[in-house]
């Protein structure tokens, strides 16, 4: 019994690998629990430590330093690894924000590393134009992407390629209480892989978001990864219950998912949890905590 189980395990793990390389390689993996918990909804409300991996144009919104760290577990799998980590720098006012992210997505098997994916970021977002009615903020992202694939059975190195990304956004403000954005993922269409050439996900992002009361925020956004699939609607909203607790609820079509999320708000320390189902596959969970200087 032993024997089988170990058999299926490694045919599922084959399964997993080339899922992997072929259809999930540096897929759209995100670090905030909080705009996990609106649905994903986050390229008009990105403004904290995360907002480069929704929208760059975001940072310009941030006035202190800021570090944060997240995990995601994917669809409740242990071998599943996803780690974020970022910092902010709010540059003298007319330069706008510099942000630095890193992130680790890695398939593992009894120890094994099977394939890491490392994604290293450099962004800046700055204001075009902020005035007592309104702001208009571009931003952008250049991305190192690592890949890299373990030994064979027989010992030997798989091997790893290193490519390049660019992202760029926009975000904009009117009176304070409703923000658009748009977002495009990958904008030079990197392409990783020796023989076969894999693209790499380019996605676009329009959004809008709106704070009808304090503490209350509801937003919408309309994601399309290109040659890919249909038109995905995400959407959802925060609640600030109390002082320090914020409740979020959302959810996604194509695929049909729902979210839930809160937050907890002491000092300078943000801690996030955000929740996210799935029609076949187990829920996602995810955690972070940001420290604002």
């Amino acid at each position: 019994m032993k024997l089988i189980r170990i058999a299926f395990s490694v045919l599922f793990m084959i399964q997993m690998l080339s899922s992997t390389m072929f259809a999930g390689l540096f897929e759209d993996r995100y670090p905030s629990p909080r705009v996990v918990g609106m649905g994903g909804s986050g390229v008009a409300v990105a403004n904290d430590v995360w907002a480069s991996y929704y929208n760059p144009a975001g940072l310009s919104r941030i006035q202190r330093i800021q570090l944060g760290t997240s995990y995601a577990r994917l669809f409740n799998l242990s071998f599943f690894k996803n780690y974020f980590a970022a910092g902010v720098y709010p540059l003298p006012q007319k330069y706008g924000v510099a942000s630095v992210s890193i992130q680790y997505f890695g398939v593992d098997y009894e120890g094994e590393a099977i394939s890491s994916e490392y994604t290293f970021s450099l962004s800046h977002g700055f204001y075009l134009l902020h005035d007592i009615q309104s702001s208009l903020a571009i931003g952008y992202s250049l991305k190192a992407y690592h890949w890299s694939l373990g030994t064979s059975v027989e010992g030997l190195n798989l091997g790893s390629s290193t490519i390049f990304g660019l992202d760029v956004g926009l975000q904009a403000s009117i009176w304070g209480r409703t923000h658009v954005g748009v977002y495009f993922l990958n904008l030079n269409a990197p392409t990783v892989g020796a023989f076969d050439k894999y693209e790499l996900p380019q996605r676009v992002v329009a959004g809008i978001a709106y704070q009808p009361y304090d503490g209350v925020t509801t937003s919408l956004d309309l994601n399309r990864v290109l040659g890919v699939g249909e038109m995905e609607l995400w959407s959802g909203a925060e609640f600030q219950v109390f002082k320090l607790l914020y409740l979020r609820f959302g959810g996604t079509t194509n695929p049909n998912r729902f979210t839930f999320g809160m937050g907890l708000e002491l000092k300078n320390f943000n801690l996030d949890y955000g929740l996210r189902t799935h029609s076949e596959l187990g829920e996602t969970h995810q955690i972070g905590v940001v420290y604002s200087f």
